[in-house]
């Protein structure tokens, strides 16, 4: 059976030797390794064997959602987890983190709860203190406390209201995902955090920032940097950013849509054209349109 702390990675269908790699390590560890086939989908109870690390492949990227879902499924099938602390693939934590965060837990009835996320690169400054501020109508997202120095952010004792969690580092009490279900899959990359926190605060759930709790994050290792000259990913990233806001506006600001749609559209084709991003054209032209395409598809199923 697993351990009341097993760590458990998602592998989300890499092209490379990292599955070889993490075996390499748990071997030079003495770590034991339960492998699961994530493809199977549906997860059985573990009452013969104690493992602590599990790794679950996926033949194929889920993305955010789907790869996070995976792992999550598993936790839930054990029914015995009472948290589930999601991180990104590139986020180093502080050694006192989990610590932390299960003392948060302790002080604070919230539901949801996000560390002190620091840049890896410069861990002095702040990315976020817990999470975001989302604004529906513009479709901005604004860090709490971003850019501040560490030492200063450390010393706030009143806690910045947050619309969500950041997901670099997303600590869930078990029965929020029991209660909510789990990270909406239509949100291949961008607002499955947004959606997920936004669902559960219906539900009653509130959303803590634990300021103790630090964790670095290297930033866009994943989708691609503003300044990385490696256009694929920053295309990839941009379709997949302009596509999830249309989703999440549709889901839950129907009623400001088309004006978000304009407006975003255009800021949007303004920033390309002044930064001569012309190769972002396409994707942003594709989002819209694949987006126009799912809703016509919507409907005709209803």
């Amino acid at each position: 059976m697993p351990c009341p702390d097993s760590i458990i990675v998602c592998d989300n269908g890499s092209t490379d030797d990292s599955v070889e790699k993490i075996l390499q390590w748990a071997v030079s560890k003495g770590e034991k390794v339960l492998r699961i086939n994530g493809d199977e989908g549906i997860f059985s109870r573990l009452t013969d064997k104690v493992v602590r690390l599990i790794l679950i492949t996926n033949s194929t990227n889920l993305g955010y959602s789907g790869g996070n879902n995976v792992g999550i499924s598993y936790v839930l099938a054990q029914e015995q987890f009472d948290f589930v602390w999601v991180l990104n693939n590139d986020t180093l934590v502080a050694k006192d983190s989990l610590k932390e965060l299960l003392s948060c837990v302790r002080q604070s009835k919230a539901g949801i709860f996000g560390s002190t996320v620091v840049y890896h690169s410069a861990p002095e400054r702040i990315q976020c203190a817990g999470g975001m501020r989302y604004n529906p109508l513009t479709t901005i997202f604004r860090p709490v406390l971003g850019g501040h120095s560490l030492p200063e952010v450390l010393f706030v004792r009143d806690h910045p209201p947050i619309d969500y969690i950041y997901g670099a580092s997303f600590f869930v009490r078990t029965e929020v995902f029991e209660k909510c279900g789990l990270f909406n899959e239509d949100f291949f990359l961008f607002y499955e955090e947004l959606d997920f926190c936004r669902r559960a605060r219906a539900k009653g759930y509130s959303l803590y920032w634990c300021r103790e709790s630090i964790v670095e994050h290297k930033v866009s290792q994943s989708v691609g940097s503003a300044d990385e000259k490696n256009k694929g990913k920053k295309v990839i990233s941009s379709y997949h950013e302009n596509l999830s806001t249309l989703l999440y506006t549709h889901l839950h600001h129907k009623n400001i849509l088309p004006i978000v749609m304009v407006f975003r559209f255009l800021g949007k084709l303004a920033i390309i054209i002044l930064r001569q991003e012309w190769y972002l054209i396409q994707p942003l032209v594709k989002a819209y349109r694949d987006f126009m395409r799912r809703r016509r598809e919507d409907s005709s199923s209803a």
